[in-house]
């Protein structure tokens, strides 16, 4: 039996700029750190059950300040991963689990949301991310089946701190 599942795919909250140590250990801006306790409060009733998060500084410290309270699992094959290996991530994830967030970079994130995003997605929520994805921006897909068979879902919500500028 197939069961309801939901998906949730962020891009980690805003970041210094490259500093000595590199890339992965960028950290957080004072800006990030608010963004991602906003992006946790949209989160607080959402029933993710577990958080996959790359192990670079920003998305770990994105995670914590997101402050669910659930089980985190560091996967280092999602930094500087493409979009196809953030899905097959997801595809092998325990397939008791029916809500799990992924946190990691762009692009992989921004591409595989418009990859998975079905014909049936909220048109709203499609928009907000059609043209910009900025940092912590937060997608929630829905979809019947197991993560092995995750093909395409349909996208809910986008959860946003920062609106599309107006040309």
């Amino acid at each position: 039996m197939s069961e309801h599942r939901v998906l949730y795919l962020m891009r980690h909250a805003s970041a210094d700029s490259w500093g000595i140590l590199g890339d992965a250990f960028r950290s957080l801006t004072p800006a990030g750190r608010a963004e991602a306790e906003y992006i946790g409060e949209q989160l607080a009733d959402s029933g993710i059950q577990h958080v996959v998060v790359s192990t670079s500084a920003r998305t770990r410290q994105t995670v914590a300040n997101l402050g669910l309270g659930v089980d985190v699992e560091p996967n280092p094959h999602l930094y500087g991963a493409g979009s196809g290996t953030v899905l097959d991530i997801v595809r092998e994830l325990d397939p008791d689990l029916t809500s799990v967030l992924v946190v990691g970079h762009a692009p992989s994130i921004p591409a595989l949301v418009h990859l998975l995003a079905d014909p049936e997605s909220d048109a709203g929520a499609l928009d907000l991310v059609s043209t910009h994805f900025p940092a912590a921006t937060c997608c929630r897909f829905e979809f019947d089946g197991t993560w092995a068979d995750l093909a395409s879902a349909r996208l809910t919500t986008t959860y946003r701190t920062r609106l599309p500028q107006k040309p």
